[in-house]
């Protein structure tokens, strides 16, 4: 079960990284809100700047407000949960919508193993592409689990048309839930932050690698997403800015068993990175 939740948040993390270019085009005219869907656990809504006339980028986020003492899951949730999943299909005037993610958290999932997500109130950035001259309609199916003393899936139907106006406020959270998502570094300088230090051999293997990162210990996390499943123990400071990291790997069932290329996300929420780490090139594959 896990290499399946890993390997479809593999495929959804791997959308176009086009959008901090798109977000720098985008000139803000002001910004508008859905009305609040409610749970019990929560509640969500969306959120979306108006771009000027010619602009054919549109950026938004869908919130999610959480009550005390309930979680949600980032795109791999880790050992146990469910991402969220986004269908923006019935969408009028846009198109090509991507999703970000701020860098999520660690805690207890439970059952002994770790969950990956968000333990207080969330934005998600996305940008989507306009089309046509006529009014954007944004709809959304979203599918998501929240997690108390028990894990809930939850549904609601977000529509976004007209809106609430939100002000200034709504831009601005638009714009810090954009500065959280990880970096994505061209492959010279991820390779000069992170490097595979050794290759523990085995049935399940495991890797060690050394990353640079200015991040305090107490900051400092890593997160994984392959077609297998990476288990990420904790990191150890070697000296100010220098952590050694172990991954204990789970190669997924089938004729192709191979991690393919991993995306390793690191940092902190300050100054979160990511790239992609190729293991099966290095030879770590049964």
């Amino acid at each position: 079960m896990r290499w399946i939740v890993a390997m479809l948040a593999l495929i959804l993390s791997l959308a176009p990284a086009s959008a901090a270019g798109a977000r720098a085009a985008t000139v803000a005219l002001g910004a508008k809100a859905s009305p609040w869907t409610d749970f019990q656990e929560g509640r969500v809504r969306l959120l979306m700047i108006e771009p000027a006339m010619d602009d054919q980028i549109i950026r938004g986020g869908i919130g999610i407000r959480l009550m005390p003492g309930y979680k949600t899951y980032w795109r791999n949730p880790g050992d146990s949960g469910l991402p969220p999943a986004f269908d923006f299909s019935d969408s009028r005037g846009a198109q090509d919508f991507n999703v970000e993610f701020p860098m999520p958290s660690v805690f207890d999932d439970g059952g002994g193993g770790q969950a990956w997500g968000y333990k207080t109130d969330v934005l998600l950035p996305f940008t989507a592409r306009k089309t046509g001259t006529g009014p954007v309609s944004i709809v959304l199916k979203l599918d998501f689990a929240v997690c108390g003393t028990t894990c809930i899936p939850l549904s609601a139907n977000l529509k976004l048309e007209g809106g609430l106006p939100a002000g200034l406020e709504a831009i601005e959270a638009i714009a810090r839930a954009e500065s959280r998502v990880p970096k994505r570094l061209a492959p010279q300088d991820f390779a000069a932050q992170v490097r595979l230090d050794s290759r523990i051999p085995g049935e399940n293997p495991g890797f060690v690698l050394e990353i640079r990162h200015p991040a305090a210990p107490e900051d400092f996390a890593v997160f994984t997403e392959s077609r297998g499943y990476l288990l990420v123990k904790p990191p150890v400071l070697l000296s100010p800015g220098h952590y050694r990291v172990e991954l204990k790997g789970q190669l997924p069932p089938g004729a192709d068993k191979t991690f393919g290329p991993v995306r390793l996300t690191f940092g902190s929420k300050k100054e979160p990175r990511e790239g992609m780490l190729h293991l099966d090139e290095a030879g770590v594959t049964q």
